[in-house]
């Protein structure tokens, strides 16, 4: 090629710039937008099931937890008009899942014999619900039971307490922790 067929040296460096910093922007691009998914501490990634998650550096925590993965790690099968109020879940070598939920008038009596189908039967517990208004009051625990041949007693430790406003909506308040 011809010296003058070149393109001047401004030209080229300043091309050359433009290649690198575009190649540098998209290498963070993809970076921050996987970050969360690979593990990265203080990055946020939404789980298969929807919740909102961000990494810490010995796990995650999920701040904005969907049904789904209260189902999934409360091992319980609510009805499907169940809406999660607040709730967290947070993951290091164990688990923690704390919810409040709420289920309408029409499925409270089907999401109580789903909480006794997962956790028991009614007992004398706590319930971790603010009790006022509330009438139908259950609790459900196995914080005291040690050497149960129970099977929801071996893995897992849980603290459920429900009951149901003037309205007919059920609360739950829904505690579970991996043993």
């Amino acid at each position: 090629m011809a010296e003058r067929d070149r393109l001047p040296k401004s030209v080229r460096v300043f091309g050359g710039l433009l290649l690198m910093v575009a190649f540098v922007c998209i290498c963070l691009f993809v970076i921050t937008r996987y970050a969360g998914y690979w593990g990265v501490p203080l990055f946020s990634f939404q789980s298969d099931n929807g919740s909102e998650c961000t990494n810490d550096f010995n796990g995650y925590t999920c701040s904005t937890v969907s049904l789904a993965d209260v189902e999934l790690h409360g091992e319980i099968d609510l009805p499907d008009d169940t809406s999660v109020v607040k709730g967290t879940y947070k993951v290091t070598h164990d688990y923690a899942l704390d919810v409040t939920l709420e289920v309408p008038k029409a499925s409270a009596a089907g999401a109580l014999k789903a909480l006794n189908g997962s956790f028991g039967a009614c007992g004398d517990h706590h319930t971790g619900l603010d009790t006022e208004g509330l009438t139908q009051l259950c609790a459900m625990s196995n914080e005291n039971v040690f050497g149960s041949k129970d099977e929801r007693n071996q893995s897992r430790i849980f603290n459920v307490g429900t009951g149901v406003r003037k309205d007919g909506t059920r609360v739950i308040a829904l505690s579970v922790k991996s043993r």
